[in-house]
């Protein structure tokens, strides 16, 4: 019966009934744990077929089996808040390098599409530094048309804003850019960094990344916690001129990166929306959460909830103990953002993965 409901939800959705409030995913979820994953030949371009910037149409990317557990590899990488490792240049400054660059990605059961993303990656790598030091990201621009990178929610100096002409022109097809500052208190917490070129364009098509600046001295509790990060992304299939694609860490469920954790675990959940124009209202099934900061700067007054919401651009960092045991699924409540396009196995999916609880 469950399951009835949710695919009623879903298909409502798919019809334009606009957004549905889930029911019983939690047993969807669990049945789809085990669905087998297969690359096949069903694969499309991502377009936006109303942007005269965008790429012209080509065939659709062809993966390898190898190519694709990389890509798994790196969403739980991301999850687990593995960083860009910096070259260290005299004086102690931190160097970062960003390639913007064009390739196939596989984001779920035989859907490969055309990405545009920071070394090879959608999203790009977490870049992760901390107060007090010295930045250099070296970002070279592989991409047929000019690109920025805005530093979000960080107060980086005019000229190192990545906003184009304000006043530093963008990064030409083949340039490359260096961005300089230092690391101020004011720039703690959860950010992120995206295209401000044709930014509608390309942070949708994977042109986008998370950067966590932390404190000199983590507090103690901090050294006490599982942190994770998850990235939520949207993409455009089929010339669709909305976001139809959605994805946690640069894959839709089944394939998103799953959390596992012992009982009794203190979780450190980063939620980025690092969707162009999709709103989202997150849940767990089963738990609640704290809201200890949004947009990098800490609540002094934190309020439980049951559903987060979190809107375009948005961070949001939530905390909660892992008290239960079982599996619970971490999802959008919007119908629409639980879509898999295309998929000829099973259309539900998007933006879901599960949470782990062992004894």
């Amino acid at each position: 019966m469950r399951n009835r409901r949710l695919r009623r939800a879903v298909w409502a959705a798919m019809w334009g009934f606009g957004a549905v409030s889930l029911a019983g995913i939690g047993e969807a979820a669990l049945h789809r744990a085990d669905a087998q994953i297969a690359n096949g030949a069903a694969s499309m371009a991502m377009q936006n077929a109303t942007s005269n910037d965008g790429p012209p149409p080509t065939p659709p990317p062809v993966l390898t089996n190898a190519q694709i557990l990389q890509e798994d590899r790196d969403a739980v990488n991301l999850m687990d808040e593995d960083a860009l490792t910096p070259r260290i240049l005299p004086g102690g400054v931190k160097q970062f390098t960003l390639t913007a660059s064009k390739f196939g990605w596989n984001f779920y059961r035989n859907v490969n599409l055309w990405a545009w993303g920071h070394n090879g990656q959608v999203p790009g790598p977490l870049i992760r530094v901390r107060v007090g030091d010295r930045v250099e990201i070296v970002v070279h621009n592989d991409l047929p048309e000019p690109t920025t990178i805005h530093w979000h929610g960080m107060a980086v100096p005019n000229d190192m804003d990545g906003v184009p002409g304000f006043p530093e022109p963008p990064i030409q097809p083949g340039g490359t850019f260096v961005y300089r500052f230092t690391v101020t208190s004011q720039m703690i917490g959860t950010h992120w960094y995206h295209s401000h070129y044709d930014d509608d364009y390309q942070v949708d098509a994977g042109l986008n990344g998370v950067i966590i600046v932390d404190p000199k001295t983590p507090p103690p509790s901090m050294r006490r916690v599982r942190d994770v990060l998850f990235v939520l992304g949207a993409g455009k299939q089929d010339g669709s001129d909305s976001e139809n694609t959605f994805l946690i860490n640069g894959k839709a469920y089944p394939d998103t990166p799953q959390l596992t954790v012992k009982r009794g675990t203190t979780v450190y959940m980063r939620i980025v929306n690092a969707c162009a124009e999709t709103f989202h209202a997150m849940t767990i099934d089963g738990y609640d959460v704290k809201i200890v900061a949004q947009d990098g700067q800490p609540q002094p007054d934190p309020q439980t909830v049951s559903v987060v919401s979190i809107a375009p651009s948005e961070t949001v960092d939530v905390e909660f103990t892992a008290d239960q045991t079982g599996t619970f699924p971490f999802y959008d409540t919007v119908a629409s953002s639980l879509i898999n396009p295309n998929d000829t196995v099973d259309p539900v999916g998007g933006m879901m993965t599960l949470i782990h609880v062992t004894p």
